[in-house]
């Protein structure tokens, strides 16, 4: 189970698959502790929902407070907006970040936060699936990647706005750049994966596309 006495840090940030049953665990826990605490639950945290959150913490409060954000994802507008905020917070205000996956979130962002991986009730161990799906991938002839059960099924995923789950795309995208170095494979492999990954987060990508390029340019790695 999950304590809030056990996330000090001004700004933590929370990976889970199930955010959204980890957020109702969590927010339940601080609605009991206090009213000062607030609830930011969006699938896409937007520039305007930042600004509300800015103001939030820089409004003086006599007790300590808590802002909970529980999202699938971040636009980058709002991430900028967020970053003076999130590394230089009032004293007594903290944020717990809840999402999915860490890799769509920019790199200025992300040192500012103090991430957690937890797991919730029984589930002890969470598969890497990202892991599996580039092994599977990287083991597959040239010819018969985009044919995996893998690649097909990764293809069909909706995020929580029933679009084209590129967030899960360009995690599965960084995970073969991550065997590719396992595997010491050529420095130009890995190079050309990682721009693919950087690629495959802009709204225009096709993701089929990215993985098509990707099984054809990347050595067979048993």
């Amino acid at each position: 189970m999950i304590h809030l006495s056990s996330l000090t840090h001004h700004a933590t940030l929370i990976t889970h698959p199930e955010r959204k049953e980890l957020s109702e665990i969590l927010w339940k826990e601080l609605r009991e502790d206090s009213v000062s605490h607030v609830l930011y639950e969006h699938t896409v945290i937007d520039i305007d929902t930042a600004r509300k959150l800015i103001v939030w913490a820089n409004t003086p409060y006599h007790e300590d407070k808590v802002a909970l954000l529980s999202f699938h994802s971040m636009t980058l507008q709002a991430q900028n907006a967020l970053l003076k905020v999130f590394e230089e917070p009032r004293a007594g205000v903290r944020f717990i970040l809840v999402t999915t996956g860490k890799n769509s979130i920019i790199p200025t962002l992300l040192s500012r936060l103090q991430h957690r991986d937890l797991d919730i009730g029984t589930k002890d161990v969470v598969e890497n699936k990202e892991e599996n799906f580039a092994k599977e991938f990287l083991k597959s002839a040239s010819s018969e990647r985009m044919k995996i059960k893998e690649v097909t099924s990764l293809l069909a995923r909706k995020d929580e706005e029933d679009r084209k789950d590129r967030e899960k795309v360009q995690e599965s995208i960084y995970a073969i750049a991550t065997e590719l170095k396992k595997s010491n494979t050529a420095p130009h492999y890995i190079e050309k994966t990682l721009v693919m990954a950087s690629y495959s987060g802009d709204p225009s990508s096709s993701g089929k596309s990215i993985l098509e390029y990707l099984s054809l340019l990347l050595p067979v790695i048993k």
